[in-house]
């Protein structure tokens, strides 16, 4: 990307909050785009909270997956072209141009779930149709073809390591004069007009405009500015098995029949499931620690109740063993739309996030976006959808509100598109 500063760009001091993906390609993008000074602000270390635990899936998620229109695969295929740039630059990101398969079991999966992905105005011309026994071939042993009917495989796909990525991203963020002050917890922010004021609990920072990539902790940040974003806080799990001898060329996997996302990494496998995804107000934690949560007894309920399913499907997770987990917590919107732009009654405050576990294939483009819009530079994709002020500041009170809104595009008989603990 080259520099497209403006007059006086040069000298600007932009604060970013949060050093998650998206807060790192913000930085990254006011660097390249000619900002004088960016900072970026950390409670714990960079990639070490939602992003750290992220499955690393990026594909084109408009096609028939995910509700954001032409806008979101601009943003997806910018997000396929940005990683690859970044795997080029010679070191490990755990990056692999495998392709992305969405999974039916059964014919009426294959009609709720793959037939609407294949027959996508938004799905690349190489989208293929694969019956069983090609995806039998397609995925190495992974997959028993038996166990399946069809899917719809984007050669164009691809998967990376979260924390290994964000590692390469401080790297070149340092090497262009960014500045981390990690272990450091913003406590308020004040927008005076002609500059905004960060005050930490290491002190106070001046600067001429101020990025919030703080994906859950987001509205903590926003309090003080008098606005609320519709932001559902959702506790994922992770997990990922002991070696299983498996070879780095194998697609990730979707299957929504089992609510399930599954990939290759190292050897090993690495799966979550939706059905034990957690909105975090049923959780009885109202405050949320900056980092990762640890919840073992929501990770075991995971891994007991779907592991013996998913053996039947995916044989080389029989005899496997827990090597590793993680725990994240994305944040859900109402439109499951993502949040980009100014902060309304603000001049110099930009927000970037409802990610809706979907943060690391948007991150790049949000990040470009939340440069663009902090620099007064014209955004790349229309970033009307993506406005705050689509929401009105009170139209969801609680996060319950927020929850009860999701079924109505999804068709959830289930009432919730998330588990409640008794569920578990």
């Amino acid at each position: 990307m080259n520099s497209t500063a403006k007059p006086g760009e040069a000298s600007k001091r932009v604060v970013v909050i949060g050093g998650g993906i998206i807060g790192c390609c913000t930085a990254l993008h006011l660097l390249k785009s000619g900002a004088g000074q960016v900072t970026i602000v950390e409670a714990r270390d960079p990639g070490t909270a939602t992003t750290g635990a992220g499955a690393g899936f990026v594909s084109h998620w408009s096609a028939g997956m995910i509700p954001l229109g032409e806008e979101g695969r601009v943003l997806q295929q910018y997000g396929l072209d940005f990683y690859k740039e970044l795997a080029g630059l010679g070191e490990e990101i755990g990056y692999r141009p495998n392709g992305t398969l969405i999974m039916a079991l059964t014919e009426q999966g294959r009609e709720t779930f793959v037939r609407p992905v294949l027959e996508s105005p938004y799905a690349p011309a190489e989208m293929q149709d694969l019956n069983a026994a090609q995806i039998g071939e397609k995925m190495q042993g992974l997959i028993d073809p038996t166990q399946v009917h069809s899917g719809a495989y984007n050669p164009l796909g691809i998967q990376l390591d979260t924390k290994m990525a964000t590692g390469v991203l401080v790297k070149e963020i340092v090497k262009l004069g960014g500045v981390f002050r990690n272990g450091t917890k913003v406590t308020g922010i004040q927008d005076l007009g002609s500059q905004v004021k960060i005050e930490t609990d290491k002190g106070e920072i001046e600067a001429d405009g101020v990025v919030i990539a703080a994906g859950a902790w987001s509205n903590e940040l926003l309090r003080d500015l008098g606005w609320h974003l519709p932001l559902l806080r959702v506790l994922a799990t992770r997990v990922v098995t002991d070696g299983r001898g498996l070879p780095s060329t194998i697609p990730t996997v979707q299957c929504r029949e089992l609510r399930l996302w599954l990939r290759e990494t190292f050897g090993a496998i690495m799966w979550g499931t939706g059905g034990h995804y957690h909105s975090y107000h049923t959780l009885g934690d109202d405050w949320i620690e900056p980092g990762q949560p640890h919840k073992a007894d929501l990770m075991q309920a995971m891994n007991d109740g779907d592991l013996a399913r998913l053996q039947e499907v995916f044989p080389p997770l029989r005899g496997s063993k827990l090597a590793s987990w993680a725990q994240g917590v994305p944040c859900y919107t109402p439109d499951r739309g993502l949040l980009i732009g100014h902060v309304p009654g603000t001049t110099n405050v930009v927000v970037a996030g409802g990610d809706n576990e979907s943060g690391v294939s948007h991150g790049p483009g949000l990040g470009k976006l939340a440069a663009e819009f902090m620099l007064g530079q014209s955004p790349f994709v229309d970033p009307t959808r993506f406005r705050l002020e689509r929401f009105e500041r009170d139209a969801y009170p609680t996060e319950a509100d927020i929850e009860a809104a999701i079924p109505a595009w999804t068709g959830d008989p289930s009432g919730s598109v998330f588990a409640s603990p008794r569920q578990a």
